[in-house]
């Protein structure tokens, strides 16, 4: 220990006193000991931390004491570094206030030494960096949300193209296993007509007419899973309310659509609403053995909402499983929604059928249809 070194002179320290108490830090004076003992500590801590000049120096250990026990042993590595080498000592770490509250300190000393250059003492100022660090916090959580927020949207981005390309090959298998199959036999029942060299008979043609008719029928279906002409046409409420009908042949469903919308949403919300409806739908159809499903689709809040329910046996949605082949699934649901500034909801139990509802904000200019005012 140093203890003894020679300190300032009381003139020098006058002087040194009165400049700087004027300034907006704290500035301190300690000897050149192991602790670093404090012997002046302007006022500014006292509105700074609520500790008088006469509590610093009132133990070796008071500075140590004080210091945010997370942050006490790596100040005490950089003082006995410092110390040990006569280096500038610079630290940043909290402090416990009186009152009990942490604040952050930026503390930088210089160890001053007299003409032979034996130690006379550490002079260093403290500065309150409370709201750079905080800032700085909040940059670090928005990074990490940002962060967070693309590693989601590359996950969800991956599942809806391996949706897609599941939907698609289901398509071209559809196309290839049903109507290229069946035109295929229409075509070989007429060649064998045709070669026949008799008159056909009204019952052969109406055999070949049913199945073109069920061919017929089954590219309608295609259809609405691609993209219903409805939806550019005619807007959104038509476009599902083809869609139910649609679904309602082969279900047995009694369906209904309820039309609150005070004007036509933008063509990409549009078509993301009639995607999720049609999700929502598809596994009511599959799944839920409903009776009854209704749609309300109604503008709120500067945006749209769409609900889809069914009265059919429910489930438990923490249970849902992952997304079928070609499906964006009700959980992938949730997520789209959200990455796009809404959100979606799934309520249901066992027994009690089962409700979506999705909302999603309007992004782009509405269109106006004949019928409906903006």
């Amino acid at each position: 220990m140093t203890t003894g070194s020679p300190l300032p002179e009381p003139e020098d320290f006058e002087i040194y006193r009165a400049m700087v108490e004027g300034i907006p830090a704290i500035v301190y004076l300690d000897r050149p000991d192991e602790f670093s003992t404090n012997f002046y500590m302007s006022p500014q801590a006292v509105h700074l931390l609520g500790y008088t000049a006469e509590e610093w120096g009132a133990t070796t250990e008071f500075w140590f004491d004080k210091i945010h026990p997370d942050d006490v042993e790596a100040v005490r590595e950089e003082n006995r570094r410092s110390t040990e080498a006569g280096e500038k000592f610079f630290a940043e770490y909290r402090m416990i206030a009186s009152d009990g509250r942490p604040v952050w300190i930026r503390d930088e000393a210089v160890l001053v030494r007299d003409a032979e250059g034996a130690p006379r003492y550490w002079q260093g100022v403290m500065l309150d960096i409370s709201a750079q660090k905080e800032a700085e916090e909040k940059l670090r959580w928005s990074l990490d949300v940002l962060r967070r927020t693309i590693q989601q949207r590359r996950e969800l981005a991956r599942r809806l193209e391996h949706a897609q390309e599941e939907e698609r090959r289901r398509i071209a298998a559809d196309i290839h296993d049903d109507p290229i199959q069946v035109m295929s036999a229409v075509d070989l029942r007429l060649q064998m007509l045709a070669a026949s060299g008799r008159a056909v008979d009204a019952q052969e043609l109406l055999d070949v007419h049913e199945i073109v008719l069920r061919s017929i029928d089954r590219l309608r279906s295609l259809l609405f899973e691609l993209r219903p002409g409805a939806l550019d046409r005619e807007g959104l409420v038509v476009a599902l309310r083809q869609y139910l009908d649609h679904s309602a042949h082969g279900s047995g469903w009694a369906v209904e659509v309820v039309d609150e919308l005070t004007s036509e949403p933008a063509p990409e919300l549009r078509a993301a609403m009639y995607r999720m409806a049609q999700e929502a739908v598809t596994n009511a159809r599959k799944h839920a053995n409903a009776s009854h499903v209704g749609v309300e689709v109604a503008t709120v809040e500067d945006g749209v909402r769409i609900r889809i329910r069914d009265d059919g046996d429910g489930f438990v949605p923490s249970k849902v499983d992952a997304p079928r082949p070609g499906h964006i699934g009700l959980s992938t649901m949730v997520e789209r929604a959200e990455l796009v500034g809404g959100w979606c909801r799934i309520e249901s139990a066992p027994g009690q059928g089962t409700l979506v509802e999705c909302w999603l904000p309007a992004d782009g200019e509405d269109e106006v249809y004949p019928g409906r005012t903006a």
